[in-house]
């Protein structure tokens, strides 16, 4: 780590580190991809997500509000994804190429770095690998309107407060994790990624710095 590092970016490199010692790479080609799931009955789901991370001074997370004419997750915060398509050679290919088609970010900007366990929706039966890439604050994206209506940074200052992650009591998301006090409606799979990145970041972090 750099002796400069503010806690942020000391975040940033304790999350590559720990990205990559759990040795899921983005490489990995699909039909080896859903042997990562113990219980495939072969009803799953199987998508790729960009967690972008944007490398600033102070790291931020991009962040997209789905078109409300979407037929599934309409109006929903989410990660620029989706399911694989027959072009696509791996976990990686299927996240770059679906960010790409929604926020216009250039694969070429973004250094994968590799995939956090898969994530499920039980509700939908999704199952869904977060592939984590670096992307250079010089980079562009743009929302695609057919599919994103926004997209916004989380600041890695939000993704590291503990007393953020909750869950709702009642009513219909009871027992869902969400992000509190926050502009937008952060909640759902969403919410259970960043939750796995913020631990993933304190359990990385060197005594003292978690």
């Amino acid at each position: 780590m750099r002796p400069d590092a503010g806690p942020r970016q000391a975040a940033l490199e304790t999350i590559v580190r720990g990205v990559e010692g759990l040795r899921i790479p983005a490489s990995l080609d699909w039909p080896a991809a859903r042997r990562y799931l113990a219980d495939n009955d072969g009803q799953w789901k199987f998508s790729a997500v960009l967690v972008a991370i944007v490398a600033r001074d102070e790291p931020t997370i991009l962040l997209t509000k789905r078109s409300s004419n979407l037929s599934e997750y309409s109006s929903h915060v989410s990660f620029p994804g989706g399911r694989p398509a027959d072009c696509d050679d791996d976990v990686g290919a299927t996240a770059l190429r679906e960010a790409f088609e929604e926020i216009r970010l250039a694969p070429g900007a973004v250094r994968l770095v590799g995939c956090l366990p898969i994530h499920k929706t039980r509700k939908r039966h999704h199952a869904i690998f977060p592939v984590i890439g670096i992307v250079p604050a010089t980079a562009g994206w743009e929302a695609a309107p057919a599919e994103v209506e926004e997209i916004f940074e989380l600041p890695f200052a939000t993704l590291l407060d503990p007393t953020l992650p909750r869950q709702y009591l009642d009513g219909e998301r009871a027992g869902s994790w969400y992000w509190a006090d926050q502009r937008y409606d952060i909640w759902g799979v969403t919410a259970v990624i960043l939750k796995s990145l913020a631990a993933l970041a304190s359990a990385a972090a060197p005594p003292g710095q978690g």
